[in-house]
């Protein structure tokens, strides 16, 4: 059902760029009735195809609920700081290794993503916090989850927790490591996911051999987000 839902409305998500652009070009043309008009009419007709397109990828990658997330999220409003009252709370790196050693952490598991790109399908693949450790030598968190799999973050900056959601908001680099069956066999290799702050973009690597998967990441985005 969500996959015939996020069908539908990518395709309706994706028409909208073509059809603001065919008013545009009517426009044009009524004051350029000549081949300029023309070819300005065809360029739009092109951009709004391509644009429509990557936004029904998008739409089937990420589902229509984070799509417009993204779409109409506010980060400062997001991000403000938390009342005395509220469920979430501020932590730094190492209060939240501290907590955790006592088990006294308020989040406990959830789906991660990574700058933006999710670990396996949005919303789904959740996995347990088993422990958080901060190096502070290294400025380096380290957070071990069920399933063989562990997030390294380098310089982790502000983080938010609530019952609900673990929240990064900013950090140099991090890097995710996770087992999956081998291409062409039934054994479990370790895979890695690595997400680099560079030049005000985020570089990406893996050793993914299974799937051809675009890491979609994207500087705009929290550095990590775990949902619950």
């Amino acid at each position: 059902m969500k996959k015939l839902i996020n069908l539908i409305a990518g395709i309706i998500a994706g028409i909208l760029p073509l059809v603001v652009a065919g008013i545009f070009s009517v426009f044009i043309y009524n004051e350029l009735q000549n081949v300029f008009g023309i070819i300005i009419g065809v360029l739009l007709a092109l951009s709004a195809i391509w644009i429509g397109i990557q936004i029904f990828k998008k739409v089937q990658q990420n589902g229509i609920v984070d799509f417009m997330a993204v779409v109409t999220a506010s980060p400062d409003l997001d991000n403000l700081e938390p009342t005395a009252n509220s469920n979430t709370k501020k932590r730094t790196a190492k209060e939240l290794a501290e907590l955790n050693h006592k088990n006294e952490n308020i989040f406990k598991e959830g789906t991660l993503k990574i700058f933006g790109d999710w670990h396996g399908a949005p919303y789904q693949n959740s996995l347990k916090i088993l422990s958080i450790d901060y190096n502070e030598e290294k400025k380096q968190m380290e957070i071990l989850f069920s399933e063989n799999t562990k997030i390294l973050i380098d310089e982790p900056d502000l983080i938010l927790e609530s019952p609900s959601v673990l929240k990064v908001l900013s950090a140099k680099r991090i890097k995710l490591e996770f087992q999956h069956k081998k291409k062409g066999t039934t054994a479990p290799a370790s895979y890695f996911k690595n997400y680099t702050v560079v030049n005000n973009r985020v570089d990406t690597a893996t050793n993914m051999d299974w799937i051809k998967h675009k890491i979609d990441a994207a500087i705009g985005q929290d550095a990590l987000i775990i949902f619950n």
